[in-house]
């Protein structure tokens, strides 16, 4: 087991879509204390919710935080938050395709 921490998932109305994903993409922000934390992985699921997000097509992704408190909570627009050092780990470990189940 790499972490066993609480992350934070969408709220009720933009919820975290459950399913079978694989990695897309690994980002390194460019301001690792900025919301997105030190990196983030884009996943190949799609919000229920949004056509487009911040720039991008609507997809899902896992990713550190600028904010700590909100990990264990309905805090996101549907991506998965976690700890910055989590993120860390994670993504000088999972290639590109990696599978992830996201379990609603």
């Amino acid at each position: 087991m790499i972490a066993n921490e609480p992350v934070g998932v969408g709220k009720t109305d933009s919820p975290t879509p459950g399913g079978e994903y694989y990695i897309t993409v690994l980002i390194q922000p460019p301001r690792p204390d900025g919301l997105y934390g030190p990196f983030a992985f884009g996943l190949s699921g799609y919000s229920n919710v949004y056509q487009t997000f911040a720039g991008g097509n609507g997809a899902v992704g896992l990713h550190g935080t600028d904010n700590p408190a909100g990990l264990g909570k309905d805090v996101s627009a549907g991506c998965i938050r976690m700890s910055n050092e989590t993120i860390t780990r994670l993504a000088s470990l999972l290639p590109l395709g990696t599978p992830v189940e996201i379990v609603a």
